[in-house]
């Protein structure tokens, strides 16, 4: 097993524990996101020590995933819930929209449960933000200027996807909005294009463990980190499986990608980095940094820098912060 790259972290408190649900931590620039409990917290990472404060939400229910989502350079952070999804603004003080989501999944069964999950930022010409529900339709939101967009309320529903079987897991799109990708509970991987009408461009079939973490490299690839601890990488060229790796002992929880390095974390408690080289359609990815987090049921992790990580774990109120030895 290789050495850690990692001193000692350095614990950053927030003030507000951290949630079990996967992906949870989002970052931008100076600006970190993840929940608590039917809170969102927002940390400004530029005070010392960190300022963290909630978003105001007036309807409160579970939140399953925070996300910041970058849309023509502007920032909003976006919150799937029990009740829908919410838009705010980069500071986390406005509510720009919402999805009440019974109003758009119509009747389901009995016992079904209702909710979203999964978020990807489609920064193309026509930006969108996508979210996931329970009943495995997605939601394309759109900011809609030539009809009834106004500063308070500048997006709405543009798309209903259909396809999934299941409640959506994860998503994740590619440099410029290029590629759309989804994974179900059932493993099943849709990848479609946003600019020819959302239309299923790849499926890859699931074998019932779900991708928890889904990312695209800077040259195409698909990452997925999965309930069942495994790592895959799938070739942009055409989504067949290229690398399959025993990432982690139990599930992985988040996982994220900077350039040519992918980190993941898992219930395992350790955090892995990983490096792709060679060629980019085919790429070779080896485990360069390996550190255990005794006590940590770690569930988000973002790059800070090109070697640098913060990680989020259960019931902590603190993030901590791993810089390079």
């Amino acid at each position: 097993m290789p050495q850690t790259w990692f001193a000692d972290a350095e614990p950053r408190a927030t003030a507000f524990s951290v949630s079990h649900v996967c992906n949870n931590l989002s970052k931008h620039e100076d600006t970190m996101a993840y929940a608590h409990m039917d809170d969102v917290v927002v940390v400004d990472a530029t005070q010392s020590p960190y300022a963290a404060h909630k978003l105001p939400i007036v309807e409160k229910s579970l939140v399953h995933q925070v996300q910041i989502c970058v849309l023509q350079g502007t920032a909003f952070i976006v919150a799937a819930t029990d009740l829908g999804a919410q838009i705010y603004d980069a500071k986390g003080d406005k509510r720009v929209f919402e999805l009440a989501l019974k109003e758009h999944v119509g009747s389901v069964d009995e016992g079904t449960a209702v909710f979203c999950r999964g978020i990807a930022a489609i920064d193309s010409n026509r930006p969108a933000i996508a979210v996931g529900s329970a009943v495995g339709k997605i939601f394309v939101l759109a900011k809609e200027k030539a009809s009834k967009a106004t500063a308070d309320h500048d997006f709405d529903v543009v798309e209903k996807l259909g396809e999934h079987k299941e409640a959506i897991q994860s998503m994740a799109c590619s440099a410029k909005g290029g590629l759309l990708a989804s994974c179900d509970d059932s493993g099943t991987i849709l990848v479609r294009n946003p600019e020819d009408a959302f239309e299923v461009v790849h499926r890859i079939p699931g074998d019932n463990y779900p991708a928890t973490s889904l990312r695209f490299t800077p040259d195409g690839a698909l990452v997925g980190g999965y309930l069942s601890g495994l790592l895959r990488v799938f070739r942009g060229t055409d989504f067949h499986v290229h690398a399959e790796i025993a990432a982690h002992s139990r599930a992985v929880t988040a996982i994220d990608v900077s350039d040519d390095l992918v980190v993941s974390v898992g219930e395992d408690t350790f955090v892995n980095v990983w490096e792709l080289s060679g060629k980019k359609e085919a790429p070779r990815i080896k485990l360069v940094s390996s550190h255990s987090v005794p006590n940590d049921l770690l569930t988000g992790v973002a790059f800070v820098g090109a070697k640098s990580i913060i990680t989020a774990a259960y019931d902590t109120t603190h993030l901590k912060l791993w810089l390079p030895e």
